[in-house]
C-alpha cells in the first residue's frame, strides 16, 4: 500500500490532548491508577506544597497535572515562592488570580514529553517546550547550584511521580512574552542595532510576526559600542563595512550589510554555559565555532583560563567578550551583549559541522508536528504534497523505484521519548527513506568551509529491514562518490550514552552497521553549500537523522 498524502499514525492520544490544551478540568472525576508512587499533583497535595496545589484547583489543573499518561517534567514553587509571588503582585490569596491567566502561570511550568534529571541539565535553553509552548532555561555555578530561567533556584531534585519528573524551586517563574525584537525595542541603547536588523529585512526572523517555533542566539552590539567605534548611525556602518548607500540594497543576503546583520545570530539559543566546554583534564581552553545566518560565516567561542572571547586573536591575543547583558531569554531565543562591533572574521579553526537533515524551514512552517517531544505515538507525514507545493524550491528532489513499507517515498517522521526508532535521535525527527531499489534522493548541505584539510562524511540513522544484512546505501556530494555504507536491519542509531553525571561527558558504543557511520571523506573547492545524494543500493528503509562533517586535524 501507498500513500501520497498526509499520513498520520495514531498522533498524540486525547488524553495528552486534554493535558495541556482544555479551559476547563476534563478529568475532573477521573480516577487514577494506584501503585507505590502518585501522580504528581497528588504527591504535591501529600508533601504539604499546598500553595501551588490551591492554584491547581483554583484554574481546574490538578487532575490535569495528575494525568497518568504524561511523560513531562514539572517545575513547582514551594509555598514560601508563592506567597511571595501573591505579595508582590498585590494578591491577598491564589483565589485572586485572573482563572485564565492562572491557568497560564501553571502550563508554564511543565514541559511535556520528556522526564528530565539532574544530569540533563547542560547549563542552557531547554530543548524542549513547556506547555505555553515557551523555552526555559536552566544554568549552574561553579557552586553546583541550579537556576530556572535564571529567577529561581532549584531546592530539591529528581522527585520521582507515576506520570512526571518534579524539581522544587524557590520562585515563581514569569512567564516570558517577549520576543528578541521586543527586547530590543524595550532597551534605547540597542536602537541602532535594532535599526540594523529593520533595514537589512531580517527583522521578521527574531518577531513575534515569524510564525516559526525557531530559537536564535543574538549578539547585540550596543550604542555606546558602535559610538566607541566612530559608528552613529545606519549610514556609518554602511561607509564602514563598504555595503554602499543603496538601502534598497542591504536587504540582499550578499550585501554587506545583510551579512553583517546576520553574523549576529546564531541559529538555536546558547546561554554561556554552554557555548564552551573546557577541556579541563588536559588543557586551560576551548574552543567552539558556531555557523550564524550569514552565508559560509562562523563565529570561534574560546574559554581561555576562565575567560571568554569571541573571535580571539591570537597575534594579538585580543577578542571580544560579553557586554554588561547576557543570557536575557527571551520566547524564541536568548540575548547577549559584545564589548565590539564584531566583524566579520574566518574562524581559526574549521568547525565540525552537523547537518541535520530535516532542518528545513520549509518544514517547520508546513507541519505542526515538528519536532514535538510530547508525542506519545509516532508520527508519519508523506512529503511528496510538499514538494509539488514548492516544486524546485523544496528541501529535497528524489527519483524512487518502489515503497514498500506502506507509507510514502520520502516522510518525515516524528519519534516518541520511549519507542526503539525515535529515542535517540536528535530533536525526536528523523526522514524516512524509502526510495526502492537505486532510488536516490538530493538535499543541500549547510554552507561547509573550503580548507585544505579533509573532512570524515557520517551518518547517523536507523534500518528497519529485519534481516541482519539489510541494506547498502552510497552516498555522493556534488556528483562524487563518497562511499556506502552497510546498515544491520532493526538497529537504533545509539551514538552515545552517558558514562557519567556530568552532561558533557559521552562515549561513543561500537555497534556494527550503526550509529556514526563513517562513510568517506571529502575535501572542498570552495566554502558554500553542497549537493548530497544518497542513493538505495539494495532496496531499504531509512530513517536518516543526520550527516556529519568533521575536519581530520
Amino acid at each position: 500500500m501507498q500513500y501520497h498524502m498526509k499520513h498520520k499514525i495514531l498522533y498524540l492520544c486525547v488524553a495528552v490532548a486534554a493535558m495541556f490544551s482544555s479551559c476547563g478540568d476534563d478529568l475532573e472525576n477521573s480516577t487514577f491508577t494506584i501503585s507505590e508512587e502518585v501522580p504528581a499533583a497528588t504527591w504535591l497535595q501529600e508533601n504539604g506544597y499546598t500553595q501551588w496545589v490551591a492554584l491547581l484547583n483554583h484554574t481546574n489543573m490538578f487532575s490535569t497535572i495528575n494525568l497518568n499518561v504524561g511523560d513531562y517534567t514539572l517545575f513547582v514553587p514551594d509555598n514560601e515562592a508563592v506567597n511571595k509571588y501573591l505579595a508582590a503582585n498585590g494578591y491577598g490569596s491564589v483565589q485572586d488570580i485572573d482563572p485564565a491567566y492562572g491557568q497560564y502561570l501553571v502550563k508554564y511550568h511543565p514541559i511535556a514529553g520528556n522526564q528530565y534529571s539532574q544530569v540533563d541539565f547542560t547549563n542552557d535553553v531547554l530543548p524542549d517546550t513547556t506547555a505555553t509552548g515557551d523555552r526555559l532555561s536552566v544554568t549552574f555555578n561553579e557552586n553546583g547550584d541550579y537556576f530556572v530561567n535564571e529567577e529561581a533556584q532549584i531546592t530539591s531534585f529528581d522527585i520521582a511521580t507515576t506520570n512526571a519528573t518534579v524539581f522544587i524551586m524557590d520562585g515563581v517563574l514569569t512567564p516570558i512574552t517577549e520576543y528578541i525584537y521586543d527586547r530590543l525595542e524595550d532597551n534605547a541603547d540597542w536602537s541602532l542595532f535594532k535599526e540594523l536588523l529593520d533595514a537589512t529585512g531580517i527583522t521578521p526572523l527574531v518577531s513575534s510576526t515569524s510564525g516559526r517555533a525557531a530559537t536564535y542566539t543574538c549578539l547585540v552590539v550596543p550604542n555606546s559600542v558602535f559610538n566607541a567605534a566612530s559608528i552613529n548611525s545606519l549610514s556609518a556602518l554602511a561607509d564602514t563595512l563598504g555595503a554602499g548607500q543603496n538601502t534598497a540594497a542591504w536587504t540582499d543576503p550578499e550585501n554587506a550589510m545583510y551579512r553583517y546583520a546576520a553574523y549576529h545570530l546564531i541559529s538555536s539559543s546558547h546561554a554561556t554555559g554552554s557555548i564552551v566546554v573546557a577541556d579541563t583534564a588536559s588543557s586551560t581552553s576551548a574552543a567552539n565555532v558556531l555557523a550564524t545566518l550569514a552565508e559560509a560565516s562562523y563565529i570561534e567561542f574560546q574559554d581561555i583560563d576562565g575567560q571568554l572571547y569571541i573571535n580571539y586573536d591570537t597575534l594579538t591575543q585580543t577578542g571580544a567578550t560579553w557586554g554588561e547583558v547576557t543570557d536575557l531569554v527571551c520566547r524564541n531565543g536568548v540575548i547577549h551583549e559584545v564589548s565590539t562591533p564584531l566583524y566579520i572574521k574566518a574562524p581559526t579553526n574549521v568547525p565540525t559541522t552537523t547537518f541535520e537533515v530535516t532542518d528545513f524551514s520549509i518544514l517547520e512552517t508546513e507541519i505542526s508536528e515538528y519536532r514535538l517531544g510530547s508525542l506519545t505515538a509516532e508520527y508519519v507525514e508523506d512529503l511528496l504534497d510538499l514538494r509539488e507545493k514548492y516544486g524546485s524550491g523544496f528541501c529535497y528532489d528524489w527519483t524512487s523505484f518502489l515503497s514498500s513499507s506502506g507509507f510514502g517515498c520520502v516522510s518525515y517522521y516524528v519519534g516518541t521519548s520511549t519507542d526503539t526508532v525515535g529515542l535517540y535521535f536528535t530533536n525526536h525527527d528523523a526522514l524516512m527513506l524509502d526510495l526502492g531499489q537505486y532510488g536516490y534522493i538530493d538535499m543541500q548541505t549547510p554552507s561547509l568551509v573550503a580548507d585544505s584539510t579533509t573532512y570524515s562524511v557520517g551518518l547517523s540513522f536507523y534500518n528497519t529491514a529485519a534481516s541482519s544484512a539489510s541494506g547498502r546505501f552510497t552516498v555522493y556530494i556534488d556528483d562524487v562518490e563518497v562511499g556506502s555504507l552497510t546498515t544491520q536491519g532493526g538497529k537504533a542509531p545509539k551514538r552515545f550514552d552517558k558514562v557519567s553525571p556530568k552532561p558533557e561527558e559521552w562515549v561513543a558504543i561500537p555497534d556494527a552497521g550503526n550509529g556514526e557511520y563513517i562513510v568517506g571523506e571529502v575535501t572542498f573547492a570552495t566554502t558554500g553549500r553542497h549537493t548530497l545524494r544518497i542513493e538505495d543500493n539494495e532496496g531499504s528503509t531509512l530513517y536518516l537523522d543526520y550527516v556529519l562533517f568533521t575536519p581530520k586535524k
